[in-house]
Order: structure tokens, then C-alpha cells, then sequence
């Protein structure tokens, strides 16, 4: 070996050692916050939610039930009105005359009945005779009634306190017996209706009938444009079969708005319903976000590691779900954590500190 080649050899080694020398240190592993829930056999509060919508309690579709021509609808849409105001009146003069008709029918009938009667205790008719006479006096009333009645209908009265939801004809309109004219809606109290899942119905309110409810947690109604002003409610009604479809029954949910809160029927919301927390045995519940699935569908969770600072996956068993919270029937201990958040983008093994440390 020449000393130009000895010379080249020591530039490469020497070349080397200062690439070597340059290169950082491999990093630490970076832990990533993460949300964690301690695993206990008390079971948590929790809320089941049920979305729905707001309805009057009572509602009438108001109509006459003769035909006419309005001539005075001294109401407006919105309007809120007393139980007995008027809201709508027919032209009554044909109504008028056929009631003034068969009450001259009817007087007259009536005279003709005292004539027989007064004939018949003198032996002058026979009982046949005064039959016919009753009868046809007996005609002539109804008759009377049933005008006075037509005339009675062509004035509409709110039968309930309430508001005027919408108007469906126009002034002086034209309209048929039993059509409706407008809608009016009770604005005391509103309830809302929403779907129970029959596993949350069972469990939570298993009773026969409206009255004999009588829930142990916290029942609420939230409307979406009022968030932060839950209102207490009631449960007034509930279907009494499973929907064959859907599994779920339907509940009505009374709540009465507190002043200076505009709640109108048609508005979206639900029913929030907090159990109070209870010891539930041997069980675990868990929320449903914090489980996830293998690609053959096994259930698993990321358990946190105190002594390694990492999550591992353990696979469990689970049991039906009861509103975002599933049973876990083995795999899991009470007071082992368990990360509850981003749970779809961790590995098994990866360094992670609670959130908040």
C-alpha cells in the first residue's frame, strides 16, 4: 500500500467519525395527554338524553258547524286570548229567520196540543187524535231546538285560554260546516314528546299507568335555543305497547316555561333524565366512547399503567347498553383507569400521561 493510498483511507475514516460524531442522540418518546376514568362499581351519574319536540297540550283545529260567510274574526296569528272570546262570526241572518220560523212552528203546534187536550177532557177527539197532536208539537220543538242551535254555531268561542297559532282562511270568506278556520294552542303548559329505548323504559320506569309514576332522579326538559335553562317536568302520558318498528315508547313529558322564557310549540330540544347513582353489584359500566372494536369486532379498552406511563389494550366482555354507558360483564377491575377520549388514535404501548398532570 502506497502513502496515497494510506492518505485516502485515513480522510474516509477520519470523515466518518466527524458524520458519527454530529448525528443527535435518539429522542425520548413524547407522552401524550390523555382523559382517563377510574373504574369503580358505584355506578356514575349519567344522563339519558331523549330528543323530541315541543306541543301544545291542547290544541283545537276551530270550525264552524254550520256553512256561512265570515263576517268578524276580530283575532290575529299570535294573539293570545281569555276561554269564551270571540273569534270568529257567520253571517247569522238566514240562521236567524229559520230559528224565528220554527218557533212560530212551534208555538203554533203548541196551541193546536192545548186545543185537543182541552177538546179530549170533553170527549170531543178521540186519544188518537191527541196523539198526533203531541206528536206533531213534539216535531215542531226539535225543529225549534235544532234552528236555535244552527244560529248558536255561527259565533265561535275559545273553548280554552290560549294563543292564536295560525289563521287558515281569509276574512269574509266562504266556509263549509266542520272546516277549520283557525288553530288555537294552550300556552300554560307545553310538553314535549320523545322515544324511550325499552331497555332505559324497563329499567328506569317500569309502572302501568301516568299516576303511579314517580321517578327517583332529576326529569328535565332543554330546549336547543336555551341550553343553560333546563326546565323541571313530568311524565303525563306514555304508549302502552313498544313501537313494533323502533322498539322504543312514546312518552309525553309536561314543563311549564318560566316567565320570561318564549317557548312555543314546534321548538326542538329533549328530555334529559339524570338516575341517581346507585351501587350496581359485580357490574362496570363504562361510556360507549371508550370502547372500541378489533377488526373481528372485539370489544377492548385502553387500560393506563401507572408503572410503565402507557396504555395497553385489554380486551373485555360487554353487556347492553344503558344510555351512553355500557355494562362490562368481565375484563376490567374496579379502580383500574381506562382512557375515556381519543381513544381511536392510540397504540398499544404508547406513552401517555393523564390529562392535567
Amino acid at each position: 500500500m502506497n502513502v496515497s493510498t494510506r492518505v485516502v483511507i485515513l480522510l474516509v475514516v477520519a470523515a466518518l467519525a466527524a458524520c458519527t460524531a454530529s448525528e443527535p442522540p435518539p429522542e425520548a418518546p413524547v407522552s401524550r395527554p390523555v382523559k382517563l376514568m377510574t373504574v369503580g362499581n358505584d355506578v356514575p351519574s349519567r344522563t339519558l338524553r331523549f330528543p323530541g319536540s315541543v306541543s301544545a297540550v291542547k290544541q283545537s283545529d276551530m270550525a264552524f258547524e254550520v256553512s256561512g260567510r265570515i263576517v268578524e274574526m276580530p283575532v290575529t296569528e299570535g294573539e293570545r286570548v281569555a276561554a269564551g272570546t270571540l273569534l270568529a262570526r257567520l253571517d247569522a241572518r238566514d240562521y236567524v229567520a229559520g230559528r224565528d220560523r220554527a218557533r212560530a212552528e212551534r208555538n203554533a203546534a203548541r196551541a193546536d196540543f192545548n186545543r185537543y187536550d182541552q177538546a179530549y177532557k170533553a170527549n170531543a177527539v178521540t186519544a188518537q187524535q191527541l196523539d198526533q197532536a203531541r206528536r206533531a208539537l213534539e216535531v215542531a220543538e226539535a225543529g225549534y231546538q235544532q234552528a236555535s242551535k244552527a244560529m248558536d254555531e255561527t259565533v265561535l268561542r275559545a273553548p280554552f285560554a290560549g294563543r292564536i297559532a295560525d289563521k287558515l282562511v281569509e276574512d269574509f270568506a266562504n266556509v263549509q260546516a266542520k272546516q277549520p278556520v283557525l288553530v288555537l294552542q294552550s300556552d300554560d303548559a307545553l310538553e314535549m314528546r320523545v322515544s324511550v329505548p325499552e331497555v332505559d323504559w324497563v329499567r328506569e320506569a317500569p309502572v302501568s299507568s301516568p299516576a303511579t309514576i314517580e321517578l327517583e332522579g332529576d326529569l328535565q326538559v332543554v330546549l336547543s335555543s336555551l341550553p343553560d335553562r333546563p326546565m323541571p317536568a313530568t311524565i303525563t302520558a306514555f304508549s302502552g305497547a313498544a313501537d313494533p318498528v323502533t322498539r322504543t315508547f312514546e312518552v309525553k313529558v309536561r314543563f311549564h316555561p318560566p316567565a320570561g322564557v318564549s317557548a312555543s310549540p314546534g321548538m326542538t330540544g329533549h328530555v334529559a333524565y339524570t338516575p341517581p347513582a346507585e351501587s350496581n353489584g359485580n357490574a362496570l359500566l363504562v361510556p360507549a366512547d371508550a370502547v372500541v372494536t378489533t377488526p373481528d369486532n372485539r370489544p377492548f379498552v385502553w387500560v393506563y399503567e401507572d408503572s410503565t406511563g402507557a396504555v395497553t389494550r385489554r380486551l373485555i366482555d360487554i353487556g347492553e347498553l344503558s344510555g351512553d354507558r355500557l355494562h362490562v360483564l368481565a375484563g376490567l377491575e374496579a379502580g383500574e383507569r381506562i382512557a375515556v377520549a381519543g381513544v381511536h388514535t392510540l397504540a398499544d404501548g404508547a406513552a401517555v400521561r393523564p390529562m392535567g398532570d
